[in-house]
């Protein structure tokens, strides 16, 4: 893919800087993505469950408001906790649930893939540790150009990029 070859050949000019420890969080459009959608469920939420107060308690509407509602928090949850830290003194990745010493990686390999139930292609992080778990990572973060580049200098041979 075009923009794909784009961003292997960025990778390939750019000098990472050393920092003891990256911050990335999301990138700009996801956030806006996900407070677009949130932020409206809530309100539609909190609308149908006034509507459903006023109408003596009445179950579909407060049904209906309490899954907008769930829906729309569980967006803005996502967006808020969404965080991948590179500690490159203690040499671990972390974030969301993610705790991996460079130690356990086996292979590390930049692709595209599917991530989900979705069908489109977007640049994947694939780990598998040295147990044989699978860990991908979408890029989905600001800054991802960086990102990238600390993985591949600090994994050194066991970072690999498969050309689409």
């Amino acid at each position: 893919m075009f923009f794909y070859d784009d961003f292997i050949k960025k990778i390939e000019k750019t000098k990472v800087q050393y920092k003891p420890l990256k911050k990335y969080t999301l990138e700009g459009k996801k956030m806006i993505v996900w407070l677009g959608t949130g932020v409206p469920l809530i309100l539609i939420g909190a609308l149908q469950g006034y509507i459903g107060y006023t109408k003596d308690f009445s179950i579909p509407y407060i049904g209906i408001a309490a899954l907008l509602l769930f829906l729309g928090f569980k967006h803005l949850k996502n967006l808020f906790k969404y965080k991948i830290i590179l500690d490159c003194e203690n040499k671990k990745i972390l974030g969301q649930g993610l705790n991996l010493s460079f130690d356990e990686i086996d292979t590390c390999t930049m692709k595209e893939g599917v991530v989900g139930k979705g069908n489109r292609l977007q640049v994947i992080i694939r780990i598998v540790t040295i147990d044989k778990r699978e860990i991908i990572i979408p890029l989905i973060m600001g800054n991802k150009i960086d990102f990238i580049c600390t993985l591949k200098d600090e994994l050194k041979g066991k970072f690999s990029i498969i050309k689409g």
